[in-house]
């Protein structure tokens, strides 16, 4: 099962490109791909109803002379894709045209021709960005799941050994368009305990069921007992899918952000001939909490949001949950000001410089000045650093969060704040 998906996302990287010449395709090339694909179709689709009504469809656009004008292997591949999904739009289902497997008719005996595994270390395994937000929360981006080789678990387990005194979790998958359901595996084997069962996937050609447990892996006690979010978008997708809804199915995870994008078959590649690649679905998702998959539908997140919203609204949700726990005193006032730097960034002010202006000028032993449109202060050994404005008085120093600049109303003063408690007072000098 594992081989099949990778192989099929191989194929994505290596077909035809638009920068290179369309490659013109015979009347007899077409009949003998159409008639390929019909045939794969019946045999193979995870709907057998769907695969003949499919099969069906461009038998008659043949016959009916709809494909008489295309005139390029690509075109051909794109209109076929098309005509496919006029049927039912899976968001799996595509015909490609790849001309190094350009090599004439293909028999009903044949196979596609083994392919070396991708290497994924320059995408550095699917692990895009690991940090440590203010707050101690851990962020987790990942945007795909790649094949789970050694490599690539040690590269997750060094994300999530990073991550480990971390009070909350956040998986980005806003930009996941999905991979290798084994990687989900694993990733869930973090979250969730031993033997919990994810996700079944059913094949209606060999009438077989794959299961998909989590298992023991070391170091991921800690992060099955903090609060998880996960963030979605519109592209998020197929296995990104699965890990979001194993999680919340599991009720182990809040999903924020959009529903997404809803394709829940994984596809195997099929050679038409005359180098067309079909790129078929033959299995579909069955959650064991559900009952179902979400091809179609997509998954519905638990906290409604824009993309671009949905990183602040998990670290508020998490600050404000926090908070009504009560808290001691001393985390509590860290707790509070991470709300309040999240809300404020979320939500900052536009000033004029006129607004800046009255801020510029000498405090204490320290100096404000502005540059092209924000404000700049000067640190101990001199250093300007930029000031991000949360309201019309209160500004963040950026790259230094636990640190928050205050003037007074009347401007003859400036409050250093730090998120301890302690503060430091300067009076304005001009």
């Amino acid at each position: 099962m594992k081989r099949l998906i990778i192989v099929c996302v191989a194929l994505f990287w290596f077909g035809e490109t638009s920068a290179q010449s369309p490659t013109p395709i015979t009347p007899t090339a077409k009949q003998e791909v159409v008639k390929r694909l019909q045939e794969l179709l019946v045999a193979n689709y995870i709907s057998l109803d769907t695969a003949k009504q499919m099969s069906k469809y461009i038998g008659e656009r043949l016959q009916s002379g709809a494909y008489s004008k295309v005139n390029s292997s690509s075109d051909f591949a794109q209109t076929l894709s098309a005509d496919l999904r006029h049927i039912y739009r899976d968001g799996h289902m595509s015909i490609v045209y790849n001309p190094r497997e350009a090599t004439g008719p293909t028999d009903t005996a044949a196979v596609a021709a083994p392919r070396p595994a991708p290497d994924y270390s320059f995408t550095n395994n699917g692990v895009r960005k690991v940090e440590v937000l203010y707050g101690n929360v851990g962020y987790l981006k990942l945007n795909m799941f790649v094949d789970v080789s050694d490599a690539a678990k040690a590269t997750v387990k060094a994300a999530f050994g990073l991550l480990q005194h971390t009070g909350a979790l956040i998986i980005d998958l806003r930009d996941n368009g999905g991979g290798d359901p084994e990687m989900v595996q694993y990733i869930c084997s973090y979250l969730l305990p031993p033997n919990t069962h994810l996700n079944d996937l059913y094949e209606r050609r060999t009438n077989r069921t794959d299961s998909f447990y989590t298992y023991a892996v070391d170091g991921s006690e800690h992060f099955q007992h903090i609060p998880v979010y996960v963030l979605t978008s519109q592209r998020t997708y197929s296995g990104a899918e699965e890990c979001s809804y194993d999680l919340q199915t599991r009720q182990r995870a809040l999903i924020v952000g959009e529903n997404t994008g809803g394709g829940a078959h994984p596809v195997e590649p099929f050679p038409l001939g005359h180098g067309f690649v079909g790129r078929i679905p033959f299995a579909c998702g069955i959650n064991p909490v559900t009952g179902k998959d979400w091809e179609g539908t997509g998954i519905h997140p638990d906290i409604a949001t824009s993309p671009d919203d949905a990183l602040q609204t998990a670290l508020l949700h998490y600050f404000d949950a926090q908070l009504k726990s009560n808290p001691a005193p001393e985390l509590k006032l860290k707790l509070q000001w991470a709300r309040e730097l999240t809300a404020g960034s979320a939500q900052a002010p536009v000033l004029s410089a006129a607004t800046l202006q009255r801020y510029v000028g000498a405090f204490g032993d320290r100096e404000v000045k502005m540059e092209n449109g924000a404000l700049y202060f000067s640190n101990a050994a001199g250093k300007f650093l930029r000031m991000a404005p949360l309201t019309d008085h209160v500004f963040r120093l950026v790259g230094y969060d636990y640190i928050r600049m205050e003037f007074s109303t009347d401007g003859k003063s400036l409050t250093m704040r730090y998120d301890d408690g302690f503060s430091n007072l300067l009076k304005r000098k001009s």
